[in-house]
């Protein structure tokens, strides 16, 4: 079920990822591809979305669309970078090597393809929040992806209502945890 393009690390991600109940220590490739396959296949849903099951089943059946070059990925964070260094400089085109927004606007378009980079994505957010078009780009990620997002920004929420504070005299420097519920 698993195409063979997926690398290892990638399955044992996955399965790190989404808490799947597979062994990958010791166990080669094919094996491990087999047991995730058999574990997907036996489930209903995943954390209560169907959705998100069925999308990581057609996500492993398909060629791996995540494999870029190195060079390939390098223009495209060299792209990024630049419309970063766009951004920071308040959106003022003689800044930059572009000579028209049409042509800014058609690099940022390719790379919204190119999101599971985390430059590109940080290039397409912060242009987004520029306000400079008014056409909204949206970054295409993978599931995968968007689960690792979905997750930091919950524990970034959790350490939000926690205060912080160190103290030498009343507990040798150990932080306190004061929490607002």
């Amino acid at each position: 079920m698993i195409h063979n393009s997926h690398t290892r690390r990638d399955v044992v991600d996955l399965i790190e990822t989404f808490d799947l109940d597979v062994k990958h220590d010791g166990v080669d490739k094919t094996i491990l591809f087999n047991n995730v396959s058999e574990c997907l296949l036996k489930m209903n849903d995943l954390h209560g979305s169907v959705d998100d099951l069925q999308h990581i089943r057609d996500y492993l059946k398909n060629i791996n669309q995540n494999k870029i070059k190195i060079s390939d990925r390098d223009k495209f964070i060299d792209i990024a970078k630049s419309i970063i260094f766009y951004v920071k400089n308040g959106c003022l085109l003689s800044y930059t090597d572009y000579l028209s927004e049409d042509f800014l606007k058609k690099d940022v378009r390719e790379i919204c393809k190119h999101c599971t980079l985390p430059t590109c994505l940080r290039a397409v957010n912060m242009l987004n929040q520029s306000h400079k078009f008014d056409e909204f780009f949206i970054p295409i990620l993978t599931g995968k992806t968007k689960v690792l997002l979905r997750r930091k920004r919950e524990a970034r929420l959790k350490k939000m209502n926690n205060l912080r504070w160190r103290s030498r005299e009343d507990n040798n420097g150990e932080p306190f945890i004061v929490r607002f519920d």
